[in-house]
């Protein structure tokens, strides 16, 4: 029986598809992607999400690469890429909100160190018994310790946790300890995926 159900953030519950972004690049005549190839390459975002860069430096670290490779006139595209905050799904919080009282709701995000700060201001920390942000924690997803950390804050075995993400390896993560796991497309499908769990939405 599902107990607890664990949200990724980015991608589930928070989206990236507003941003105008590439047309500052392509005005520039730098590549689309360029800025966030680089603030998301391996050697510089796994460490921010284990907790061994902060926000800061991650930024000054992205944009010292950039400079370096692409002059100064990138500077404006940087701030403007690390201003961008995403958009909060109002249709997946309403979900959220509509999960039974029964169930223990958590996230467990690879993030940074503004992420909690993040969540107060949107005003959706309240929604959540639990926030698990890898930054804090040292290990981040797919590593197990994560989900393991993530199990013991919400009190719950893997066989009792539904654990949501929209990146196949994490999913693949989760399953591979024993959670009960759905690759995140969209809200409809899983709508269907909880309904197959025999877990049923509060009534609006």
């Amino acid at each position: 029986m599902i107990e607890a159900i664990l949200f990724d953030f980015d991608g589930v519950i928070r989206q990236w598809d507003e941003s105008d972004l590439e047309t500052f690049e392509a005005q520039a005549n730098i590549k689309a992607g360029t800025v966030f190839a680089t603030a998301f390459c391996k050697e510089l975002h796994e460490p921010l999400t284990r907790g061994e860069l902060n926000w800061d430096q991650w930024r000054h670290e992205t944009e010292r690469r950039l400079t370096q490779t692409h002059g100064e006139s990138i500077r404006p595209i940087v701030r403007r890429f690390f201003e961008f905050e995403g958009r909060i799904d109002a249709d997946m919080i309403t979900l959220v909100q509509r999960i039974p009282k029964s169930l223990r709701v958590g996230i467990l995000t690879n993030n940074h160190d503004r992420f909690e700060d993040y969540l107060r201001r949107v005003g959706i920390e309240e929604l959540f018994d639990e926030v698990i942000n890898t930054h804090r924690i040292g290990v981040a997803k797919p590593d197990p310790l994560a989900y393991r950390h993530a199990l013991a804050e919400l009190a719950v075995e893997p066989d009792a946790c539904l654990f949501i993400d929209d990146l196949a390896t994490n999913v693949e993560g989760a399953e591979a300890i024993g959670l009960r796991a759905h690759h995140f497309q969209d809200r409809a499908g899983l709508v269907i995926f909880l309904q197959e769990l025999g877990i049923d939405l509060i009534s609006s």
